[in-house]
């Protein structure tokens, strides 16, 4: 029935809504459905909750986003509420779209679920699947299932090429599978510009975020008995540096770098009034999407979390380290 809806004639008031602080799949996902939505000729608004990282304002479709803010919080309500259909994106629980979950309740819109994360929030339809490395691929199925793969373009391709690149990291993680490859190929079919994405991507680094970077080095602390590296940003790091958002990207994956190291944490303060965001990545067994839900009110995936507590940094940081004995076993022996 939603195929055949939205693929009928008829023009649809649609409505795509990431994750707040979105990712390269968040945003690769949605600009992906953003076009394609497009292509069928239906009235199609991109919203995000929150900004989102300077590093991906070259995505095809990124300046037709619409944050929320002040501003833009009554246009946001009436599109949200108007809507036919209402897609959530790369998230599980509403919690992650922070004040936008509010307009809502005032709207009758058909709700959609199109994400790849454990334990997701109920939906009217749900295209959910914890195993694949990233939404975008689902967002691909989503396409094929209404048979309109002949609709990606170039524009679509690419974004749906980042949001894979970046959840997968460049392909290495374990969640890669030979669809993913298979996706890839049909992507690049498209005639992507798989050197410019990776530029982008990979090499653009800006004076500022290397010395944030240099920072978050020199403060990285290694507990050898629990096989874990920690580190930490303040706002004081930030403002010093000219931060702009997105500067910290990267950082959480120094520590797995490091010999026998298989769990690492970053602790985020990006000013004194937010609450403080950390991020887990792990190797082998150890579930961090566990450890993150259940001390840190998050979640996330086996080997990359997230989660946020509303405590000072050295708080933050006392407080994981008093948790972390717990998980002796499970982190001396997880391969």
């Amino acid at each position: 029935m939603l195929f055949s809806n939205i693929n009928g004639t008829k023009k649809k008031k649609i409505v795509l809504i990431p994750h707040m602080n979105p990712d390269g799949d968040a945003l690769g996902s949605s600009l992906a459905l953003l076009f394609y939505f497009r292509k069928l000729n239906h009235d199609v608004d991109l919203i995000s909750p929150t900004e989102y990282s300077d590093f991906f304002r070259w995505l095809p479709g990124s300046n037709d986003i619409i944050i929320l803010s002040e501003k833009t919080e009554l246009l946001i309500k009436k599109k949200i509420v108007d809507s036919d259909y209402i897609f959530f994106i790369d998230f599980n629980n509403l919690s992650r779209i922070k004040n936008l979950k509010k307009f809502l309740f005032c709207s009758k819109a058909k709700k959609i679920l199109i994400d790849h994360h454990p334990y997701p929030f109920y939906f009217d339809f749900m295209f959910s699947d914890i195993t694949v490395a990233a939404t975008s691929i689902l967002v691909f199925r989503f396409i094929s299932n209404m048979k309109n793969l002949d609709k990606i373009d170039k524009q679509i391709a690419t974004c749906l090429y980042v949001g894979i690149i970046t959840d997968t990291g460049f392909f290495r993680f374990p969640s890669v599978t030979s669809e993913t490859h298979f996706i890839v190929g049909k992507l690049i079919e498209k005639g992507i510009d798989i050197e410019n994405i990776y530029n982008h991507i990979h090499e653009k680094y800006n004076v500022n975020r290397l010395k944030i970077l240099s920072k978050a080095l020199k403060k990285l602390q290694v507990i050898d008995k629990y096989r874990t590296a920690y580190t930490s940003i303040n706002s004081s790091d930030i403002n010093f540096y000219s931060y702009q958002k997105g500067d910290t990207e990267g950082i959480i994956t120094y520590g797995l770098k490091i010999k026998n190291i298989v769990f690492s944490v970053f602790f985020f303060e990006e000013n004194e009034r937010s609450p403080i965001r950390i991020s887990f990545r792990s190797k082998g067994n150890f579930d961090v999407n566990i450890f993150a839900r259940k001390h840190f009110g998050g979640g996330g995936h086996k080997n990359a979390a997230g989660g946020l507590l509303k405590t000072s940094l050295s708080e933050s940081i006392e407080y994981f380290l008093n948790i972390i004995p717990n998980y002796y076993k499970n982190l001396m022996f997880s391969i």
